[in-house]
């Protein structure tokens, strides 16, 4: 519903503009009553105005863009849907970036729905990711990221909310218990005496989702980038490859109880 609010609301700022390159002077006006019947409602007008933008519209929310081979939902301590979406995400910022770019972590709430088996359509992604949200590359300290990884293991731990666990590509935990025994970052192990650039969104740069640990940032990358778009660009990419959407569970955060 929101692109047939947007139709609207461009129509009618587009209405007025159409007279603006010539002026008319007034030189006669008459006035009288016109009775509005049920024959010719405001629902009525609005419905033959929108009418062909909804066509144009469901025409291109339903354009198959391609197939995935499996069915692929978020999880915990890891999910095919997480696992997708950030792998996507981080090789996006790598490409775009001028400056190393560590790893990628989301949020499994941001993912609205999962995405099934079969023909994915292009209203389909819009329905995975309703939300405007840009890429951005947040450098963060060393005393920052030992928060991050304490955010991972408790949200990791967590088994029965949809929004149990944390998205990442680029990094992989090992958890004994409740304590974290193992973090790589890349091939390498953590070191908290240095710094680490994360690619996330906006949402999540600004502590959405109480990721309180982005608040105090070295700096921020703005690529102007959506979200919504990377993902709809590198499942289209794949498709003009001949290459179907899939997705593994490969342990990168594992917990070991």
């Amino acid at each position: 519903m929101n692109y047939y609010f947007k139709y609207i609301l461009l129509l009618y700022l587009f209405l007025p503009l159409t007279g603006c390159k010539q002026q008319y002077k007034l030189t006669d006006s008459k006035s009288g009553n016109k009775e509005i019947n049920n024959e010719l409602s405001t629902n009525d007008f609005l419905e033959t105005i929108i009418s062909p933008y909804r066509v144009e519209l469901a025409s291109k929310m339903n354009e198959v863009i391609n197939t995935s081979l499996i069915d692929m939902e978020v999880g915990s301590p890891e999910g095919l849907l997480g696992n997708f979406i950030c792998d996507l995400t981080y090789v996006k910022a790598k490409e775009i970036s001028d400056k190393p770019v560590d790893f990628c972590l989301l949020n499994n709430g941001g993912l609205r729905t999962p995405l099934p088996k079969g023909e994915i359509t292009r209203g389909k992604i819009f329905e995975l990711m309703p939300f405007e949200n840009e890429i951005v590359i947040v450098e963060l300290s060393g005393e920052n990221m030992l928060n991050l990884i304490d955010y991972i293991k408790t949200k990791s731990l967590m088994t029965k909310s949809r929004k149990a666990g944390v998205p990442v590509s680029g990094l992989r935990m090992i958890i004994n218990n409740d304590k974290v025994s193992e973090v790589k970052i890349g091939s390498f192990a953590f070191d908290k005496s240095k710094n680490y650039r994360v690619v996330t969104s906006d949402y999540l740069s600004n502590g959405g989702d109480h990721m309180d640990f982005f608040l105090d940032p070295l700096s921020i990358e703005n690529t102007g980038i959506k979200l919504r778009d990377a993902i709809l660009t590198h499942i289209i990419n794949l498709d003009n490859k001949n290459t179907e959407v899939n997705a593994v569970l490969d342990g990168r955060i594992y917990h070991a109880e």
